[in-house]
């Protein structure tokens, strides 16, 4: 998912073929436009429950990875993991698919130039401010001061900007796909080779766009498996939810189907998200004690893909057919989203750790993390963002 403002693109153009039925066309029909505001709504709620991922991350056991409030709340680890496991995948997915909409509405160039604009310029302005001042908040996190200093390393830790690494390396990655895709065409001028090579890529194409998604699930198993099913460090396995997204955006057949069997995905994730939930549990026992366990280990990785992918799906349809026509709210919420993304971590983990000392429950003290951290993000993009340069910088012009 791209955190930026790409539902101003949202006005495509359609010309329907009978080439492919599943396929949208490239070409402009004269009298159609869509606009994804369904998209833009789930966008909006994706985007802001990054503050409760991280606001959950001191109330439950990381093994280390997070400075912790030295206790465990149950809740907040079930609400972390089920939207963990989703809302990566989803904004991948996202990305491909307004990446699609953005090359379908434009052009190969302008995408790639969007992009730079979009990504690469926030990312070398918000970088170095983030890099500065997660240290010195994880250090207090760590011992309730900052004295002592930080060590070198930590000012090259990219933190949650991480996921634009990711979308600028497969700006790079499509652009030479598209130029080795035109490259092909010159160099294998044989018909019969071309003809043969489209029919392949149709049938593969199929399968892996079938509303049951059983050929996407077995490869994201394959590429999950060196990372243990995380996306952060597995740009491979973000790319695939990324592709898929690209694909689906010219499969209005399987749009139409997500947005009509959205409940039987939301259903099928659920079932697989309490399994997951048993699971959980014992891979890390495992994991912990230096042991292996290859079949329960290949279920967590499995479990992982099916409640990512159909959860992912049955939000985008759900999102579709019944947030999908304008409101002022959802609007306000989808432009703030990026904002929201690049500003948040500093305030949430100051909130969380400048509360450790205080003795109340731990679920009180998340939600007041929540709170003011929405708080200071919503008011700060109202009254300092929205309607200067840097909302132009981050979200382009409202109609670009």
């Amino acid at each position: 998912m791209y955190p930026t403002n790409d539902s101003y693109l949202g006005y495509i153009k359609l010309n329907r073929t009978t080439v492919n039925n599943d396929l949208i066309s490239d070409k402009a029909d004269q009298g159609a436009a869509v606009r994804y505001y369904g998209l833009d709504a789930l966008r909006a709620v994706a985007m802001a429950l990054g503050i409760v991922l991280h606001a959950s991350l001191p109330y439950f056991n990381t093994y280390e990875i997070w400075p912790s409030d030295d206790g465990e709340s149950l809740a907040i680890w079930v609400v972390f993991e089920f939207i963990h496991i989703w809302r990566m995948p989803l904004f991948f997915i996202l990305g491909g698919f307004f990446g699609a909409l953005v090359v379908q509405r434009r052009s190969w160039k302008w995408y790639r130039n969007q992009r730079w604009r979009r990504i690469g310029l926030p990312l070398i302005v918000f970088l170095p401010l983030i890099a500065l001042v997660m240290p010195y908040i994880w250090l207090y996190g760590l011992q309730g001061s900052i004295k002592g200093g930080v060590e070198i390393e930590s000012y090259f830790n990219p933190w949650h900007l991480w996921f634009l690494f990711h979308l600028l390396t497969f700006v790079i990655v499509m652009a030479i796909w598209n130029m080795s895709r035109q490259l092909f065409s010159k160099l294998i001028p044989s018909e019969t080779i071309r003809i043969v090579w489209q029919s392949s890529a149709r049938t593969f194409l199929r399968a892996i766009y079938f509303p049951v998604p059983f050929a996407l699930g077995v490869i994201l198993m394959i590429v999950l498996i060196p990372s243990g099913a995380e996306l952060i460090g597995n740009p491979l396995a973000s790319f695939t939810y990324f592709l898929f997204g690209y694909g689906l955006f010219h499969r209005a057949s399987l749009m139409k189907s997500i947005k009509h069997y959205w409940v039987a995905y939301i259903v099928t994730g659920s079932v697989g998200f309490i399994v997951y939930l048993w699971i959980v549990p014992q891979v890390t026992d495992i994991y912990n004690s230096g042991g292996e366990n290859a079949g329960l280990g290949l279920l967590f990785i499995g479990l992982k893909v099916v409640c990512a992918v159909t959860f992912s799906l049955g939000l985008i349809g759900f999102a579709e057919q019944h947030l999908n026509t304008y409101n002022s709210r959802w609007r306000w919420l989808a432009d703030s989203s990026y904002w929201v993304y690049l500003s948040h971590l500093p305030i949430v983990t100051f909130v969380t750790f400048l509360m450790f000392n205080i003795s109340a429950p731990y679920e009180i003290k998340f939600l007041i993390a929540i709170f003011i951290t929405c708080l200071l993000t919503l008011v700060t993009y109202r009254f300092f963002i929205r309607r200067t340069f840097a909302s132009v910088f981050l979200n382009g012009r409202r109609y670009e």
